[in-house]
This record gives C-alpha cells, sequence and structure tokens, in this order.
C-alpha cells in the first residue's frame, strides 16, 4: 500500500513508521521542510504521483482545509485525519466536498508530553485505543483502510459518534491536561530550592505540564462545551473539599479520597483488560552505576516480571528507593531472592 502523510509532528511520524514496519510505502508531507526531511529518512520516504491512502496529521486549524483539498486532488485516495476534536468535522467538510465516502475521520488515543517527528515512536500506539468516528457517509472501503491503519499501528478500534467523542475526550484527556497545568502554574510560583523537595508524585501529576501551548490551546477552544461542563465539576469537587477541610469533616475527605481510588480502579489495565492489583518492594539502592541492572538481573534470575517501577532520589543522598511493581503471586519469592542476595528490600502494602 502507498501511503502519504501529511504531518510529519509526533503523531504523523510514529504512524508511518508502524506502517513502514507493515511493508507499506511512505511518503511524508509537511509545511515545516526540516520536519519533512527528517520523516522522510526515518521512513525511507519516497516520492508518488497517486496513493492508496492518505493520513493528515495536523493542528486543528489546519486539518478540515487539508482533507478537503486531498479529496479534492485525490479522488480514488481514501483520505484519514487523525484530529482529537471532531465537533462538526464532517458536516463541514460534506459542504465542501463531493467526494464524502472516502473520508473517515478517527483519533488514536495515545500521544507524549513531547512532540516532533525527532520523540515518534512506532510503538506509540500499541495497545491503546483508537477512535473512529461512525456515519453513514463512511464507505466501506474507508472503514477497512481506518482498520488496516489501526491494526498496523497495534491499537483497538472502537467507533463513536463525532458528538459521544467530544464528549469522552473531554473528560478523559482534555480535563487531565488543564489539572495538570493548573498544578504547574501553582507550582510555578513556589521557591525553587524548596521544589528540591518534591517526589514522584509531584513529577508524576505534572507530566502533562510539559505540553504544548500552541497545540493544547487550539483543542480546548476547539471542544469548548463539553470541556466547560468538565471543568465546572471538578470545581464543584475541589470546592467541596475546601469545605471539608475548613470544617474539619474528616469523614466526608475519606469519602472523597475513597471516590478517587474508585475511579482509578476504573481505568483498564493493559491491552484494555481490567486494572491488575499489584504487590509492591521497595530496593534500597546505592547512588552509582549499575544499581539498575543487577536489580533487573536478580528479578530473572528469580523469574519474575517486572509490571512498572518508580525511583525516588534526592538530591544529595547516598541512597535511592526504587519500588517495583509486581504481580502478588511473585511477592514472596522475588522478596526471598532479593533478601538472599544481599538487597535491602521492604514489602509495601499499598501505593
Amino acid at each position: 500500500m502507498k501511503v502519504r502523510v501529511i504531518g510529519s509532528g509526533l503523531i504523523g511520524t510514529s504512524i508511518a513508521l508502524a506502517l513502514k514496519q507493515s511493508g507499506c510505502l511512505l511518503q511524508m508531507i509537511d509545511i515545516d521542510k526540516k520536519a519533512e526531511q527528517l520523516a522522510n529518512k526515518l521512513v525511507e520516504g519516497e516520492v508518488f504521483d497517486s496513493v492508496d491512502l492518505i493520513v493528515i496529521a495536523v493542528d486543528i486549524a489546519s486539518n478540515k482545509s487539508l482533507i478537503v483539498n486531498a479529496l479534492k486532488e485525490n479522488s480514488e485516495s481514501i483520505v484519514i485525519d487523525v484530529a482529537s476534536v471532531k465537533s462538526n468535522l464532517l458536516q463541514e467538510v460534506a459542504e465542501l466536498s463531493d467526494n464524502l465516502p472516502n473520508f473517515v475521520s478517527s483519533h488514536p488515543m495515545a500521544g507524549r508530553e513531547v512532540g516532533g517527528g525527532h520523540s515518534a515512536r512506532a510503538d506509540l500506539f500499541r495497545g491503546r485505543a483508537w477512535i473512529g468516528i461512525d456515519a453513514e457517509t463512511v464507505s466501506l472501503e474507508a472503514k477497512e483502510s481506518l482498520e488496516f491503519l489501526v491494526n498496523s499501528c497495534g491499537a483497538t478500534l472502537y467507533w463513536y459518534s463525532g458528538r459521544i467523542h467530544d464528549e469522552i475526550v473531554a473528560r478523559i484527556s482534555h480535563l487531565p491536561q488543564l489539572v495538570s497545568s493548573a498544578l504547574g502554574a501553582v507550582v510555578n510560583q513556589t521557591n525553587e530550592a524548596d521544589l528540591n523537595l518534591a517526589g514522584q508524585g509531584l513529577r508524576d501529576v505534572l507530566r502533562l505540564a510539559g505540553s504544548d501551548a500552541n497545540l493544547w490551546s487550539q483543542l480546548l477552544i476547539a471542544n469548548s462545551e463539553p470541556v466547560v461542563v468538565n471543568l465546572q465539576l471538578i470545581i464543584s469537587k475541589l470546592q467541596m473539599v475546601e469545605k471539608m477541610i475548613a470544617d474539619l469533616d474528616e469523614a466526608g475527605l475519606q469519602q472523597f479520597l475513597i471516590d478517587g481510588n474508585n475511579g482509578l480502579r476504573k481505568i483498564p489495565g493493559k491491552h484494555g483488560m481490567v486494572q491488575r492489583n499489584y504487590a509492591f518492594l521497595s530496593i534500597v539502592i546505592n547512588d552509582e552505576a549499575g544499581q539498575l541492572a543487577k536489580i533487573f538481573n536478580d528479578c530473572a534470575k528469580a523469574g519474575v516480571n517486572i509490571e512498572d517501577l518508580s525511583i525516588e532520589h534526592s538530591p544529595g543522598q547516598l541512597a535511592g528507593l526504587i519500588t517495583l511493581s509486581i504481580a502478588e503471586k511473585d511477592e514472596g519469592k522475588l522478596f526471598d531472592h532479593l533478601s538472599s542476595s544481599g538487597w535491602d528490600v521492604f514489602q509495601v502494602k499499598s501505593r
């Protein structure tokens, strides 16, 4: 299959890398010629007069016009966009193009807080959800092309209407960005020396605060109505917490935190499966090269798979703490093996 990807940023280049692994021939196009050149080198890009599939991976402001232009100039090609806001997109394209059956809109539910083709990864979408926008206007061939694209990227395809899509992403994607950025703005007012005390929790919540401001301001405005609804919900929750703290309402605060626990548990685990309960082992490590490699080697000798890990290390501290997330059935076996191997290891009840 010959594929033209318009947009050589993180998403477009990651899609191209995945399609390359599936045996497709690629052509990368971008208004930024340096980005285009880099992407074409990464995917061994070629030049085609005609293509089977066109993937448009650009900013919201450019998305619609490029879709319409692609449908006009490539009447036999299937056109797929990957923009993260779908409000009225099909209707707007229909008003400007008579080739609507060849267009299918979609949104991969994956990304990174850093952009650009240099950050692209062929496995960026592996095990992630990918939303297809279902509509009567979409042809069977267009749907099959999207299925091929999603399967090539290792993702799972879900079909939703444009309206439902926008309501969902407002809560599960746009709201986390706003919460992280709001906390980042508060942290920005903190004395830099005091931030040396920060642990992994703060870094985890602030990860999204590193996202591109230009991109996200466009997304939030484009999806303004459902974003505002969800903002009002979280503001209401925080106002309730404010009152509970002022009233010394410990029972109310406990229920608020429990509700948060339950919300976390609802999120599926890897590959869409139910979230697994892990056991946690914390290990004291010296601040020297090779410590992590030794731990990983000992875990391999014990036949235990590490599901996740976190590292705590304060500036100036000669030792750090690594916490391993493992299957509950492996906890005792790994604890005994690491202890006998000379590690200072501690069982953690919960995280």
